[in-house]
């Protein structure tokens, strides 16, 4: 069970309060596997670590007697001058483990990971596909009550990927899941309930169906424009927005221009898909791609 009591979230904006929740009270029964939804800034990746207890509420409590993954793929925790066995040894240690369940971890990690002779080298030289091998099998080695997935269902190529995906399945036979995704399909396959943020209320929902139509019904994500003509500098954003330049892009979003121009400039200066503009304490932080890779329907034709 995971209990909300009178929890508040917020970031502070160029000095005023960005509130993701405000006073929620909200319990979660034990055994469901649970899907956030909401539109992008509206704080489901935030809500997802806070369940978890990597991120804590600015007032209120939560209460869990559960144990919780860190996010799947995540590789950031890493020590970088320690080589992969080793990163892998501590974390084993840190969760109490023996030295026959830390072999146990080790051999199975390894495998995993498919990294070959890297695995004995430290983790700074990495390449970011392999940290995230490496962190995906180290998920996968430890037993937790839930398992906390911020889009990320596998890395790596499609063979790693089919891989990762069918070893995540079998996980989750054992495990509850807390899962944020853009993908209806998968919070479907996924998911028994289903929680709907916005505008700093939440939102439950016993059958992740009336979620995801509650989340329609929102219209949280606003139509997407479609055009037959696009310019170079065209920004396309997630929530619907299309902007033909930058500053444009950045006052709408009150973000700091640089944001923006860093997205063009590794686009070459083509058609930007920015899948996720959000901010804490004034650092920007972003994810985009390329519009061709988009995997939904989105069009936008030359």
């Amino acid at each position: 069970m995971i209990t909300l009591k009178n929890v508040t979230k917020f970031f502070k904006v160029e000095g005023e309060k960005n509130y993701i929740l405000k006073n929620i009270n909200f319990t979660l029964p034990d055994g469901v596997n649970l899907g956030i939804l909401g539109r992008n800034g509206a704080g489901k990746s935030t809500f997802l670590r806070m369940l978890g207890g990597i991120d804590f509420p600015s007032s209120g409590k939560i209460l869990s007697n559960n144990s919780f993954s860190w996010p799947m793929g995540l590789a950031g925790g890493f020590q970088g001058s320690m080589t992969g066995r080793q990163n892998v040894k501590f974390v084993a240690r840190i969760y109490g483990k023996d030295d026959a369940d830390i072999r146990r971890i080790i051999d199975s990690v390894q495998e995993f990971a498919e990294i070959g002779d890297y695995f004995d080298m430290p983790i700074k030289i990495y390449s970011s596909g392999m940290k995230s091998r490496l962190s995906f099998g180290l998920s996968l080695a430890f037993d937790f009550d839930y398992l906390i997935i911020d889009e990320t269902l596998s890395v790596g190529d499609e063979n790693f990927k089919k891989k990762a995906k069918d070893a995540l399945m079998k996980k989750i036979e054992h495990s509850n899941v807390l899962l944020v995704s853009h993908s209806m399909a998968d919070l479907k396959k996924l998911c028994d309930a289903g929680v709907v943020l916005h505008e700093g209320k939440l939102q439950y929902f016993e059958k992740i169906d009336d979620a995801i139509e509650y989340y329609h019904k929102l219209n949280i994500q606003k139509p997407v424009k479609k055009t037959t003509q696009v310019q170079s500098s065209a920004i396309y954003c997630d929530d619907g927005q299309v902007f033909d330049n930058v500053a444009e892009a950045a006052q709408f979003y009150k973000i700091r221009p640089f944001a923006l121009l860093q997205a063009l400039d590794e686009n070459n200066g083509s058609l930007v898909y920015l899948k996720k503009v959000f901010w804490r304490d004034g650092q920007i932080k972003q994810v985009y791609q390329p519009w061709q890779e988009l995997e939904d329907e989105t069009i936008i034709s030359s």
